[in-house]
């Protein structure tokens, strides 16, 4: 768990130079820096004193605490966790319903990449869309490709979109995908930062296949204070297809395509069928992806 440089990056764009408020992280978080993230960091912050003073006292892994406090300019942050092994301030069991004193009483709440490793999923990330009041911001980050038994879960657009959604109290600032060159995604710098497409504005799934370790960064605002998930969660592409079949079972296939699947030969169809799949989950459709960084 900890914030890489994308991560310091996004906040501090999401702060805009705002000052003062109340910041909390899931688990105590830890900051993994380069020097050439460090060199780009004090471009950002300019001639700010106190995040100069915080940069040039930085050692790697150090704790997130006066990155918030210093460089974002936080009144106070706090830490909810499992246990006190790393000094949370807050000890509470995420896979519990938040205590009703919690809720609604953050600025800003980080996932640095804890929610993957809590089982009951569902209720650890309602649990941190609780802790922020409306105005307030949430930031997460997780593994999506490549990352297969770094936690219990691999997160998709899909479900980002889906659960920061106006009917769970949200609006999607962003969803970007972070590449990076090693499974210790702390390892990497100079991440790929790519925007990625809401799949329910294209009405398809928005698939990804690569050969290197993916990450979720997602930032979204709350926008009411509505109970999450009290309507059902679901997957767009399907409420799409019931909406054009009518309720019914059947699915619909387009004419030409029926036919080349009909006459077409097994072997060419698949062929063809997997290189267009295969273009369609890279990089490089530039439908579903476009390169910000």
């Amino acid at each position: 768990m900890g914030i890489i440089f994308a991560d310091a990056r996004h906040l501090l764009e999401a702060r805009q130079g705002r000052t003062g408020g109340k910041a909390v992280t899931l688990g105590r978080l830890t900051t993994y820096l380069h020097p050439s993230d460090l060199r780009a960091l004090r471009k950002l912050v300019g001639d700010d004193a106190d995040s100069i003073r915080w940069l040039d006292a930085y050692r790697w892994g150090m704790p997130a605490d006066g990155f918030f406090r210093d460089v974002l300019k936080f009144d106070s942050i706090d830490s909810v966790d499992f246990s006190e092994y790393q000094g949370a301030t807050i000890i509470h069991d995420l896979s519990r319903p938040l205590p009703a004193e919690l809720e609604l009483k953050f600025d800003l709440a980080v996932d640095g990449g804890t929610l993957e490793h809590v089982f009951n999923f569902p209720v650890a990330v309602a649990n941190l869309m609780r802790l922020v009041r409306p105005g307030g911001l949430v930031y997460s980050k997780g593994p999506c490709n490549n990352l297969c038994g770094h936690g219990f879960y691999q997160f998709s657009p899909e479900l980002m979109y889906r659960i920061f959604s106006p009917q769970n109290g949200f609006a999607v600032r962003f969803v970007r995908l972070a590449e990076t060159r090693y499974h210790s995604v702390e390892a990497t710098t100079g991440h790929a930062i790519y925007e990625v497409t809401d799949p329910d504005s294209v009405g398809r799934r928005v698939n990804l296949v690569t050969s290197r370790p993916v990450l979720i960064l997602t930032l979204a605002e709350r926008v009411a204070a509505c109970e999450p998930f009290a309507q059902p969660v679901l997957q767009s592409d399907y409420v799409t297809r019931w909406k054009e079949d009518g309720g019914s079972a059947g699915s619909r296939r387009g004419g030409l395509k029926e036919l080349a699947r009909r006459y077409v030969p097994t072997r060419a169809w698949t062929l063809a069928r997997g290189a267009a799949m295969r273009r369609a989950a890279s990089w490089r459709n530039s439908r579903h992806f476009k390169r910000v960084r």
